[in-house]
């Protein structure tokens, strides 16, 4: 049995562990663990079993630049799971959570930059197809990808998508 809750302050060490063994091969995540405490405008959700940290997830925000104007958002910043719990659907859950209050919110769109495969589970697709451009340059297009949140704005929704304080 796995709880999905907020993140308390207490969790920083346990996820900066997760991190640093879920993202070895990609040099670690310390930007982000250094955004995660500076932060109040994110959501950052843990998974615990047995009062153990497993997993988390981080939203944050993004600008879209329009056109018309910056549109808000957020990205999915950060995924990580605790390797040896990886594959028993605790990514899925935590990006669920985070995906379902993000639409309580009223979030139009989320932006993430991860694997292809992986979050088109969730609804997401590539987007440079829908008109979004990622603040980096050389991020393969099928990595880049956009979830609309809110349908409705969708053909108004293009432009260039940054992570703000990123």
């Amino acid at each position: 049995m796995v709880d999905i809750r907020p993140q308390q302050p207490e969790d920083l060490e346990a996820i900066a562990s997760i991190n640093a063994a879920a993202f070895a091969e990609h040099g670690g995540t310390a930007s982000f663990d250094r955004f995660r405490e500076e932060r109040t405008d994110i959501i950052s959700l843990v998974a615990e079993s047995g009062g153990k940290l497993l997993g988390h997830v981080l939203f944050s925000p993004v600008i879209l630049d329009t056109p018309d104007g910056p549109v808000n958002g957020m990205g999915l910043g950060q995924l990580a799971v605790d390797p040896a719990h990886q594959n028993q659907g605790i990514g899925t859950e935590l990006s669920e959570t985070g995906l379902a209050q993000l639409r309580e919110t009223g979030c139009p769109f989320v932006i993430v930059i991860g694997h292809a495969k992986y979050y088109p589970r969730f609804g997401f697709e590539i987007g440079a197809k829908n008109g979004f451009i990622c603040q980096w340059e050389g991020i393969p297009d099928d990595s880049f990808m956009v979830l609309f949140l809110d349908e409705s704005r969708r053909s108004e929704l293009a432009g260039t998508a940054r992570f703000d304080g990123l």
